[in-house]
């Protein structure tokens, strides 16, 4: 797998998996980030004399982060699911083709222990987004600080 050939056998499952999801994120950070900059306090950081790369970056981009990070979540999600057919497709022996046999042979140990897997990775890959959230938000952060001191 990580010789030069398995590396090349690498890139159209790769391109396959990612491309569309990227395309999503791609609009969606483009579109938050100009109705962002529309905001008052990005007047306000514009007006204090702030350079526009820390505007961009320090007041901007952080506070498009919280749907992007929602929606790259649930991407994660599709790639697993998507994963089965691009496994398929390029007839890689993988966890989503013994998913597939598994369903053809009516193996019904392994497509419990697929659709428990799956489930768990998406419990944890929310757990993830939501500990996040936690960290990039601070309305969030300061919401919880308030909760445990009453």
């Amino acid at each position: 797998l990580l010789t030069v050939s398995g590396l090349k056998s690498m890139v159209l499952p790769a391109i396959t998996l990612g491309l569309y999801q990227m395309t999503l994120i791609m609009r969606l950070v483009r579109a938050e980030m100009l109705e962002i900059l529309r905001q008052d306090f990005i007047r306000f950081a514009r007006a204090r004399g702030l350079p526009e790369r820390v505007v961009y970056f320090g007041h901007a981009l952080k506070n498009t982060l919280v749907p992007v990070i929602t929606v790259a979540g649930l991407q994660l999600g599709s790639i697993v699911a998507f994963a089965i057919i691009t496994e398929t497709v390029f007839q890689w022996p993988g966890v989503g083709l013994m998913f597939i046999n598994a369903v053809f042979f009516v193996d019904i140990p392994v497509m419990s222990a697929y659709l428990l897997l799956v489930g768990t990775l998406f419990v944890v890959i929310n757990l993830i987004v939501d500990l996040l959230y936690l960290a990039i938000d601070p309305r969030i952060r300061d919401g919880q600080l308030k909760r445990q001191s009453t």
